[in-house]
């Protein structure tokens, strides 16, 4: 995956799709739950994600939530469709990113500094 391509995270919505389709059709063969996660997202923004996937709030207040321009240099659209397509599956989407301010805190001191 190229963060800067578009066509990739088109790729990756149809195969988020894809996996949900085939899992949905195997119900009964054990658990079928699935998320997605997103490494550009930090942890304290996970709220934001969980509102926007159960339709609490849009795409735009999520961006604006997870303080997208600030943290991210990536275009925020090109992950659109992934987004779109795990909200309209109610897929979570997963916070993976540790806080930057924490990673500040470890950098100056390590892990005691915490």
């Amino acid at each position: 995956e190229h963060h800067n391509s578009a066509k990739d995270h088109l790729l990756q919505a149809d195969f988020v799709r894809s996996i949900h389709e085939q899992r949905q059709t195997k119900k009964n063969t054990g658990n079928n739950n699935m998320s997605v996660g997103l490494e550009m997202i930090q942890v304290q923004f996970q709220p934001a994600l969980d509102a926007y996937i159960s339709k609490k709030i849009s795409a735009d207040e999520m961006k604006s939530r997870v303080e997208w321009d600030k943290r991210w240099s990536w275009s925020f659209d090109n992950y659109l469709p992934v987004f779109e397509t795990c909200r309209e599956l109610n897929i979570p989407l997963i916070a993976l990113n540790v806080d930057s301010e924490d990673l500040g805190l470890v950098e100056v001191g390590g892990f005691p500094n915490l």
